[in-house]
């Protein structure tokens, strides 16, 4: 699926005018919550197979970090890794308030969390940020994915 049409989805879906009441959408919350936490054990201790498990593992997959796109799940998996140094870094995630949960549909989810990070440079001065992260999840055969997603830092 193509950006455009992931966009498209979660705006018919925003204005389907379909009733969600009976559709499960008060359990999605409760589904994708415990997912986050994973990643965020994940995220912690530099595990990115671990943190990329909740995103679809599909050439699909569409991750937006300030301004650059990457499509697909294996080059997400790829520049995670360079990331977190192969599991080296020593960057620590902490969450600043709770998620944000919007239910778009029964089958999909936009959460917005905010969050900041503390890591040694290479230098080895301390480096602090603030970021938020957008996640679009959606209700497949195999659970809750993200199918887009969308980082930015604050400067």
């Amino acid at each position: 699926m193509k950006t455009s049409a992931v966009i498209t989805l979660i705006l018919s879906a925003m204005f389907s005018g379909s009733a969600l009441a009976d559709s499960g959408q008060s359990s999605a919350p409760a589904q994708i919550q415990p997912i986050l936490e994973k990643m965020s054990v994940a995220a912690n201790a530099h595990d990115t197979k671990g943190f990329l498990a909740a995103f679809l593992h599909q050439p699909t997959l569409v991750f937006v970090f300030n301004g650059r796109v990457i499509h697909g799940w294996n080059a997400l998996y790829k520049q995670q890794l360079e990331w977190w140094r192969h599991g080296k870094s020593d960057a620590v995630y902490t969450q600043t308030g709770p998620t944000e949960f919007k239910q778009l549909s029964a089958a999909v989810v936009l959460t917005t969390r905010t969050l900041t990070s503390r890591r040694t440079l290479p230098d080895g001065k301390i480096s602090t940020g603030s970021f938020a992260v957008s996640d679009i999840w959606q209700k497949l055969p195999q659970g809750w994915r993200i199918v887009y997603s969308h980082e930015s830092w604050a400067r």
